[in-house]
């Protein structure tokens, strides 16, 4: 492994037509994406964007996305990403695609570039800057922290894969106390207080799915409806008491997603339990599923149910 400082390189804006397919590279490497289809499907559109900028004569016209690479002498070795947006009125950033390359790591390039996008972010009149790594990533907790950043929640990734032709039973046989239906109007308010702790809104903006289209007059706007017909929403209630909803949105990429609306409850991996043993005995496709859900909350009953824990994100956030 070379020892190179950080000071011999430079910090420029990163440029997607120059450098999309590089940074992909060292995206793919850093985060062991190799053998992620999910992951493959997000670079292998970097790499078409890339190539569409090179061959038009506009390219040099087109606003890059934000963020910045490290280079040294010539050659891409670091990068992050910034992506700004919205919550509540305030302009808030995300950093994200932090990666070093192999040979250059443990000489600060990351840490260098986070500070430099940090100062970017308070030059622009950001204020608040969020993150999200992996739980098991010490050593990146550990600089984020050192830099100002404290953890705020964490969420479980569950997958399941795929069943070609998934055996369904008709009728699940669940205890019957419970009863499980499709989602009521009435079922929203206590669904959307659930999804707000469950799913904390600073950070949800980069979910898959607005969660304002699960509310049961979402249907008023024409605009929606694409997105409204790939949603199925289930109810599980526990006697006459609403216990949680299950929501799947079907997706034009390789898999489905699940979110779940419960309350933290002694009974909650119950109700999940059943809740998931319904929806896959009688309603799943068989496509692959993803679902979030909070760390450690309920974990028996995704594994019951034949879901893997992939990963656990740390969501980490600094005001500046």
């Amino acid at each position: 492994m070379q020892t190179i400082q950080p000071s011999v390189g430079t910090i420029r804006n990163f440029d997607l037509a120059r450098d999309a397919e590089v940074v992909a590279n060292l995206i793919e490497e850093a985060f062991a994406l190799k053998n992620d289809p999910d992951g493959q499907i997000v670079l292998i559109q970097m790499r078409e964007n890339a190539r569409r900028l090179r061959q038009a004569a506009w390219a040099p016209l087109t606003r890059s996305p934000l963020g910045f690479v490290w280079e040294i002498t010539g050659r891409v070795v670091g990068n992050i990403s910034i992506i700004p947006y919205t919550h509540e009125g305030r302009q808030l950033h995300l950093i994200a695609n932090v990666a070093v390359d192999p040979d250059y790591r443990g000489q600060g390039i990351g840490k260098s570039l986070i500070s430099h996008a940090l100062q970017y972010s308070r030059k622009v009149g950001v204020r608040q800057v969020w993150l999200q790594v992996k739980r098991e990533n010490e050593a990146a907790i550990c600089m984020y922290q050192h830099l100002g950043f404290r953890q705020d929640h964490c969420l479980d990734v569950w997958k399941k894969q795929a069943l070609p032709r998934p055996s369904l039973t008709q009728h699940y046989r669940y205890p019957s106390l419970y009863e499980v239906c499709g989602r009521e109007f009435g079922d929203w308010q206590k669904q959307k207080e659930w999804l707000e702790v469950n799913y904390p809104p600073a950070t949800r903006w980069y979910s898959a799915l607005g969660f304002g289209d699960l509310s049961p007059w979402a249907w008023i706007n024409p605009f929606r409806w694409v997105n409204l017909i790939e949603l199925r929403q289930y109810s599980l209630f526990a006697g006459e008491k609403l216990a949680a909803v299950l929501t799947l949105q079907k997706t034009a990429l390789r898999s489905d997603n699940l979110f779940i609306a419960a309350p933290r409850t002694s009974a909650e991996d119950e109700h999940v339990k059943i809740l998931l043993s319904r929806f896959i005995q009688e309603e799943w496709s068989g496509r692959p599923l993803v679902a979030e859900y909070p760390a450690g909350r309920a974990a028996s009953s995704f594994e019951s149910n034949g879901l893997a824990l992939a990963r656990t994100l740390l969501w980490m956030q600094t005001e500046i």
